[in-house]
């Protein structure tokens, strides 16, 4: 069985991300995996901006898995000078907003192989793992993780 994970993001980021803007997604922990490892984009609900019939409006989305990367490298955040020259432009965050984020320790993580789905897909269809000292039990994934969480790579 082969791990990956599950991570929520919210759309305004997803759109860096998918626009291939954002290249490093910040978060206050990081996976217990070798990189590279798999990640599943889950974009939370919200509203963005949308254009229909010339006129901006504003468009509900999110509560799908809406693609998936690589991750192949982790970067210790704290203090910043473990992090590439150009962690804000690549987290599409300045150096407070980092700092204020993470409040001490946190991890920068590298997206590459960026692969965007034509059709969304739900989160049944993914197999959580949940651990405990044993190892991994499976478990139905009934609702979006806080930040990420594992799961069986699909």
């Amino acid at each position: 069985m082969s791990k990956a994970v599950l991570i929520s993001i919210r759309p305004k980021w997803v759109e860096k991300i998918a626009n291939g803007e954002k290249t490093i997604e910040l978060r206050k922990t990081r996976p217990k995996l070798e990189t590279p490892f798999k990640v599943y984009i889950y974009r939370t609900k919200g509203t963005v901006p949308h254009i229909i019939n010339d006129k901006w409006v504003k468009m509900k989305v999110g509560g799908t898995v809406i693609g998936e990367f690589t991750c192949d490298r982790i970067y210790e955040l704290a203090p910043l000078n473990h992090a590439p020259d150009d962690v804000e432009q690549q987290a599409c965050l300045t150096r407070e907003e980092i700092v204020q984020y993470l409040k001490g320790i946190g991890y920068g993580w590298h997206i590459s192989d960026l692969r965007i789905y034509n059709t969304p897909r739900e989160l049944g269809e993914f197999t959580g793992l949940r651990t405990f000292k044993g190892g991994f039990e499976l478990r139905k994934i009934d609702r979006p993780p806080q930040s990420w969480t594992y799961v069986q790579e699909v």
